[in-house]
């Protein structure tokens, strides 16, 4: 390569980005391949063009009011572009048997001052002329571009040119071969220039055949790819933050179940009395071999007898002792399970399997994980390679299935079971976000105090249910002596959309 054009691989210390090598032989016989196929066309073009120049010089009317402008400048650079062109063809065919390398520069400035004459007459035409010889059938020659109290141009020409309006559709098809035949060898002479013009094989010049891919890359793909990427994803976050905002506001105080009264016997009035029976199984042994052979809810059916031997098979001063102990022993320890909606132990003999609605709440306690903002922007704001729509398993839900109860259960009416059950199950649910421990479901590392976003377990989408908190502030320990007053020293700390909530709709408080 000559020594005045290694300036194209740097200067001052600078140095382009290193490309593909690429080869001198391929670029010659690209330019070799693009000459043989523009001989035809450029000629065909240049012989319609020059007629048509001809036909709007030769008739002033055609250049007047209310006819375009500049059709007879559209006609002439075309004509000149393409008669310059096809001579063109010829000698740099032979010039490259001989100069090429950096000869092959001069030679792509000429292509490219070439193509942007053809490509401005081109798009001249395109303003006076059809995109297609449809356009010029069935008489929509006569009726293109009418002024009124004018004919067409092209009625116009073929009344000057032939004294013949009827041949305005063949003039007009004339005119649009012209320009089909025009933006061919636009396309064909572009492609030459910058064939011509991007020559070098260097790894690092400026004129690498690669280098206008990469700047289209950059300058039209790189925008596309950092909205995508940046833009998009930070916008569906701050969706998200508002929305769970939102929900937060319109959603009422967090809730704790009350907890069940415990059974206190009056033993002031109630003096138990000794029979038979109840000295037998105050004996806890022979009390505990009577359980092996019961079921759970025959165990409770037994201490509902009377309050004799409801107290002595659950005494009221040993019941946190006695209750495990019987559970263990009662229904058979290989099939043994728990009730659905009441937790008491169950076996395949006593269990029941009635088709019930599905419980919504169960999948979000076992199967959703929480995640926290950086993950959550990884894996749904942005989303990745995988990515799986938000979640829709509440469609199957409520589904009917066949579910495990007890004996007890069995007889109570399921709608108040499920409506009990599924609040136990948002208790359970917020008991879960509002855990100190809680990771995160992807990085494990511990969540702190914000927003928070949630996985199904099952479709690897996003939960949205509102089960799940969306915002979740840790727990403040208060101090009694300073004045603070909680349940068992515990309590939520109160965001501040929520206390003026509470102020703007007290009606919503519980």
């Amino acid at each position: 390569m000559a020594p005045r054009l290694n300036c194209l691989t740097g200067c001052f210390g600078w140095q382009p980005a290193k490309l593909s090598r690429c080869s001198e032989l391929a670029t010659r016989a690209w330019m070799w391949a693009i000459h043989l196929i523009l001989i035809i066309p450029t000629a065909m073009a240049a012989f319609i063009a020059r007629n048509n120049y001809l036909l709007v010089e030769k008739h002033l009317e055609l250049q007047q009011y209310p006819y375009h402008p500049k059709m007879r400048l559209g006609f002439y650079m075309t004509y000149i572009g393409c008669a310059v062109l096809f001579p063109w063809v010829f000698l740099a065919t032979l010039l490259l048997k001989k100069w090429y390398g950096t000869w092959t520069l001069p030679y792509g400035i000429i292509n490219s001052g070439l193509a942007t004459t053809i490509a401005i007459g081109i798009s001249m035409q395109t303003q006076f002329l059809p995109a297609s010889s449809s356009g010029c059938k069935d008489g929509k020659a006569m009726n293109w571009q009418v002024v009124d109290g004018y004919d067409s141009m092209f009625t116009l020409a073929a009344k000057l040119d032939r004294n013949d309006a009827n041949k305005a559709e063949a003039i007009c098809k004339n005119m649009v071969a012209g320009w089909t035949v025009g933006g061919t060898v636009v396309f064909f002479q572009s492609v030459l220039a910058y064939v011509s013009v991007f020559f070098d094989e260097r790894e690092f010049s400026l004129l690498n055949p690669m280098r206008p891919l990469i700047w289209l890359v950059i300058l039209f793909v790189g925008p596309l790819l950092f909205v995508h990427d940046v833009i998009f994803p930070r916008i569906r976050l701050w969706l998200s933050y508002a929305k769970k905002g939102v929900a937060e506001l319109r959603s009422t105080r967090d809730f704790q179940i009350p907890p069940q009264a415990r059974f206190t016997p009056q033993y002031q009035s109630f003096e138990a009395p000794k029979t038979k029976l109840t000295n037998v199984l105050a004996i806890e042994h022979v009390l505990l071999n009577v359980t092996d052979y019961l079921h759970h809810d025959d165990v409770v059916h037994l201490s509902m007898t009377c309050r004799a031997v409801r107290e002595v098979v659950y005494p009221s001063e040993d019941l946190d002792y006695r209750v495990p102990k019987l559970t263990r022993h009662c229904c058979s320890i290989s099939e043994a399970s728990k009730c659905l909606y009441c937790n008491n132990k169950i076996c395949g003999s006593c269990q029941r399997n009635p088709l019930w609605p599905g419980l919504s709440g169960r999948r979000h306690v076992t199967d959703c994980k929480p995640y926290c903002e950086p993950c959550y922007y990884k894996s749904f704001a942005r989303h990745p390679r995988g990515y799986k729509k938000p979640c829709k398993c509440y469609s199957i839900d409520r589904s009917n299935e066949f579910q495990d109860v007890c004996r007890s259960c069995m007889s109570k009416d399921v709608d108040t079971l499920q409506a009990a059950r599924h609040r136990r199950y948002q208790q359970e649910a917020r008991d879960i976000a509002y855990d100190e421990n809680s990771k995160c479901g992807d990085c494990k590392k511990v969540l702190k105090d914000g927003m928070r976003w949630w996985k199904c377990g099952k479709c690897s989408g996003e939960c949205r249910d509102k089960i799940h908190p969306g915002f979740v502030k840790t727990k403040k320990v208060r101090d009694p002596e300073k004045g603070d007053v909680g349940n068992g020293g515990i309590d939520e700390d109160v965001s501040w959309w929520r206390k003026w909530r509470n102020v703007l709709l007290p009606e919503r408080r519980q």
